[in-house]
């Protein structure tokens, strides 16, 4: 039943959050224009880079310490005292390169933009993931993007500018990061210590998850900042447009990863039939919604471009459409993903991030150079049809090798299996 509730919420509520989105979206790109937007993108980008350790893939390593039972003060109270580090660290440089290679406006715009390092400190998402309450992450989503609608149809109409948007999602930040916080903090307490040797040591056991996580980002993030490097700001705009279309849809298999999660980490190494039926209605799971989100995306990448960004975004179509190949396979990678982390395979893990990263880079460089706006278009379905087939041979590796086989989730058998017992379960 927790099941249950744990998809409900972060389908049903996180797909209002997503609507709530689409709904501010194409009033943002269309005030701003392509190069606009592009810009406020891509300057999104460029903080991210800078605030590259703070969030160093704690969501998770705390999920998985977590479901090992640890104590949640002195979990958090790792974690945090490790962020709050690295967060002087990377002011510092904001400050330092700021002053030497930034003009003053790109200078300011970054500073305002590096608030929301704040809030992603107290984004203790990995506490409620190893809870089994995804709804209180899906309601702190919820409340952000709410205060964010409000924020764009009052103060942003008012003075459509890239500074208004930016404080904006500063102010997001920080309303999703209280609501996560606040509810723990009054029952627990966090435990910090910022001995610099203690936080190298939870550094040293996290950094294998923080590198997995950190190279997924890389490889989306650095194909905007290529673009921008090598094109446009224009061009980032217009692919930036259909980037969060893709997103947009992709928090629909997201949802399943989240809820599936806290199930794989207790009872992955289970080897009886019953482990085997759920992992197979998982996996299947996965790939019909990328099958069925990836047809309809190209079906209807014409009419989704027009209707949310206008005529000034028509060249969006054909990026839209090769992110559509990228719906089907991804969600196959993010099962692989799932399933090392709950076998312990954190090497594993890592080497497929890795591999989506440099894949990602060396595509970018190439496709970009050749091709142009649409090459970026071309990078992220190349990286799927490598990182899957990486997958496959991670997954045959460790799953042969012990207690859980390779075939068993594939098993039509097991499919059906795993769909009797939930509905016996649910009956």
């Amino acid at each position: 039943m927790r099941l249950i509730i744990n998809f409900i919420s972060k389908i049903g509520v996180d797909s209002f959050s997503r609507l709530i989105g689409f709904i501010t979206l194409p009033f943002i790109t269309r005030t701003l224009g392509p190069e606009g937007y592009g810009a406020y993108s891509y300057l999104f980008v460029i903080v991210s880079y800078y605030g590259f350790f703070i969030d160093f893939g704690y969501l998770n390593y705390g999920t998985n310490k977590l479901c090992e039972k640890e104590d949640s003060g002195n979990v958090i109270g790792r974690i945090l005292s490790l962020q709050i580090l690295t967060a002087i660290i990377s002011y510092a440089v904001i400050v330092l390169s700021g002053l030497i290679f930034l003009d003053k406006d790109k200078f300011l715009q970054i500073l305002l933009f590096s608030l929301i390092f704040i809030p992603q400190i107290i984004a203790i998402k990995y506490f409620y993931l190893a809870a089994n309450k995804l709804y209180y992450n899906s309601l702190a989503e919820l409340s952000g993007q709410v205060i964010y609608a409000v924020l764009v149809f009052t103060f942003y109409s008012m003075k459509p500018e890239i500074n208004i948007l930016i404080l904006i999602a500063v102010i997001q930040a920080f309303v999703i990061g209280l609501v996560l916080f606040i509810p723990y903090i009054r029952k627990n307490k966090v435990k910090l210590n910022l001995s610099l040797r203690d936080n190298l040591n939870t550094l040293k056991e996290a950094y294998k998850l923080g590198l997995s996580s950190k190279a997924e980002g890389i490889t989306s993030s650095f194909i905007i900042l290529i673009t921008g490097m090598l094109l446009t700001e224009q061009a980032v705009g217009l692919y930036n447009a259909s980037f969060k279309i893709y997103l947009i849809l992709l928090t629909i298999i997201q949802g399943l990863s989240y809820a599936m999660m806290p199930l794989l980490l207790k009872n992955v190494k289970q080897t009886n039939s019953d482990n085997a039926g759920k992992l197979s209605v998982i996996f299947y799971s996965f790939i019909t919604a990328g099958f069925v989100l990836s047809v309809m995306t190209f079906i209807f990448s014409d009419k989704i471009i027009h209707f949310m960004f206008g005529n000034d975004y028509a060249d969006s179509i054909a990026i839209l459409r090769w992110f559509s190949v990228t719906l089907f396979l991804w969600p196959f990678v993010m099962f692989t993903g799932l399933l090392l982390l709950a076998l312990n395979e954190f090497g594993k893990l890592l080497i497929l991030s890795l591999v989506s990263m440099i894949t990602s880079i060396l595509f970018s460089l190439l496709l970009i150079n050749v091709y142009g706006l649409i090459g970026s278009a071309m990078v992220l379905p190349g990286v799927a049809i490598i990182s899957t087939v990486t997958g496959i041979i991670s997954l045959r590796q460790c799953a042969d090798g012990g207690n859980l086989k390779f075939t068993n989730f594939i098993s039509p058998l097991n499919l059906y299996n795993g769909i009797k017992d939930i509905y016996l379960r649910v009956r």
